[in-house]
């Protein structure tokens, strides 16, 4: 590993003020064994049919009736009590319970879409509360969220990216939030302090070049962990952040990054000679893998931007893992350097105009950003990338390698199988490739394979030419479109904007946990890596 390198929900507006409609039980009226020492709060949220209206109202009601005319139920808002702990989601019927809450003055907080609703409840013991009408207020317009797994080599980045994102600081309508994890060797910096902290990201005045500039200005967040270690690559405490986020700063749009080395789809928990996958956190010897990201985020407001501060993390596996998390998808086909992203170039524009920004704005925001700063010849790669297209891709990737397989098992032995084995190799050799693994620009590949079978020197039969080659027409329409961003074209001559997987039939061997992946459950993709001679 060089240690240059990071080889490692949003809805529709509905008002400018409003009430959210909350119908809560009377005690005792679900039953159930008292809780000794601490009480319940449990309840229904309904909102406006079609979202339509300017208010959101909150009443109270009995168990068992219908929604009020007009209201339905409010499925996924997010309730936290204080004096418990975690988050309480509605079902969908609008139901929620929140146990196990200290006794006493507590404030119930329910945030769904762009509203909230703080109110406070006296809390018995052995007893369900009744929350009273209450008014909600509308959401802020951008909560960042920052996961920096800096307990390894990249230390002395982290310190440097907290910096970045100090020279544009949270707003009125952008909240950036960071949990930093530390490592020790790697930086003395800002008194060398270890563990782990959030920080409530605030500007600093000190620009880049002046002395006071590298020391962090932000304040501590409101956390009664600071300072702890904390093993970041346990997918419960990605979940922790990402729900604490939402609570305590909810907003209309969510942005989490990931923030660390990278390694693709590649699954770390079998022990391997590289141990990363993203998110590695050298006091446990552990990292995250793909599917543990997509765990950890499920049952959350959606996000509209999951981003990979990472390497080679922009994979087609990637994409589909977490297509149901999140709207869109940033990160790099190829490994990045070691200052990843520019925070403060891709961050400023948003924070100057929260409103005129939207999230796809933000997203290509942050390729251009990266890649001016690296320049055209660097090599590198970032790509944004609309996840409600992943199964477009996923489907097209499935239908090219059934194609390729039904004529090599369909004539093993004969000509057009040694062919069209040919051609794979031939067009996987020429394909752009990242450090030197088996990953590959999809687009590339595709292109490469079609012109390869179609090549008449290729020898494979007209019948077997001609299926083949429309299968790889379906797949490049799929990543041709305004949903795949990988920057001027000019300007990025090194990737397209989605990498897949693709080994030789010699390195396949031993490659672990491939079907562990939703993309390689649905499509059976590496069907075809055992016709890929080394």
């Amino acid at each position: 590993m060089n240690t240059a390198m990071r080889g490692h929900a949003a809805s529709a507006f509905i008002g400018a003020t409003g009430l959210l409609l909350v119908i809560l039980t009377v005690a005792g009226c679900f039953g159930g064994p008292a809780l000794e020492l601490s009480g319940s709060v449990d309840g229904y949220v309904f909102k406006p049919v079609g979202r339509a209206g300017a208010q959101l109202k909150v009443m109270s009601r009995g168990p068992g009736t219908a929604p009020p005319p007009g209201y339905e139920p409010c499925v996924g808002a997010m309730v936290t009590v204080t004096g418990s702990t975690g988050v309480a989601l509605t079902d969908a019927k609008g139901y929620f319970r929140k146990d196990r809450v200290s006794p006493g003055t507590q404030t119930v907080s329910i945030v769904y879409e762009p509203f909230r609703l703080d109110t406070k409840v006296l809390v018995r013991s052995g007893q369900v509360t009744t929350v009273n009408q209450a008014t909600g207020s509308l959401l802020g317009k951008w909560t960042i969220m920052i996961y920096m797994c800096a307990d390894n080599n990249l230390e002395s980045a982290a310190i440097a990216d907290m910096n970045e994102l100090e020279e544009v600081g949270s707003t009125t309508d952008v909240n950036i939030l960071v949990q930093i994890d530390r490592a020790e060797g790697y930086d003395t910096s800002n008194d060398d302090w270890t563990g782990t902290r959030r920080y409530y990201i605030t500007r600093d005045p000190n620009p880049p070049g002046s002395l006071e500039y590298g020391t962090i200005v932000s304040s501590l967040a409101s956390w009664d962990r600071n300072d702890r270690e904390i093993n970041m690559a346990d997918p419960a405490e990605l979940r922790d952040f990402v729900a604490w986020c939402m609570a305590n700063y909810p907003a209309q749009h969510y942005v989490l990054v990931l923030w660390n080395h990278g390694d693709g789809w590649t699954i770390w928990r079998a022990p391997r000679i590289v141990p990363r996958a993203i998110c590695i956190d050298e006091k446990s010897g552990s990292a995250l893998d793909v599917d543990q990201i997509r765990v950890a985020l499920e049952g959350l407001p959606r996000l509209d931007i999951i981003g990979f501060d990472a390497c080679l993390m922009q994979m087609a596996e990637v994409a589909y893992e977490v297509r149901d998390v999140a709207d869109i998808a940033v990160g790099s086909e190829e490994i990045e350097p070691e200052g990843g992203w520019n925070y403060s170039k891709a961050l400023a524009g948003l924070c100057a105009n929260p409103y005129a920004t939207s999230a796809w704005d933000l997203a290509k925001a942050i390729v251009d950003s990266y890649l001016a700063s690296y320049g055209p010849d660097s090599g590198f790669t970032q790509s944004a990338f609309r996840l409600e297209q992943s199964d477009d891709v996923a489907t097209a990737v499935k239908a090219l390698k059934d194609e390729l397989v039904r004529h090599i098992e369909g004539n093993a032995g004969g000509t057009d199988a040694a062919r069209i084995r040919q051609a794979l190799r031939s067009a996987r050799l020429a394909s752009q490739q990242y450090w030197g693994l088996p990953h590959f620009d999809l687009m590339d590949f595709a292109a490469k394979l079609r012109a390869c079978v179609a090549d008449p020197a290729s020898g494979v039969s007209d019948e077997a030419k001609a299926a083949i080659c429309a299968k790889a027409d379906v797949l490049l329409a799929a990543l041709s479109g305004p949903w795949l961003y990988a920057g001027d074209p000019a300007g990025n001559t090194y990737g397209n904007g989605l990498s897949i997987y693709l080994p030789d039939l010699y390195f396949w061997a031993g490659v672990y946990g491939y079907d562990y992946l939703q993309f390689e459950r649905d499509t059976r993709w590496s069907d075809i890596f055992k016709y890929i001679d080394p």
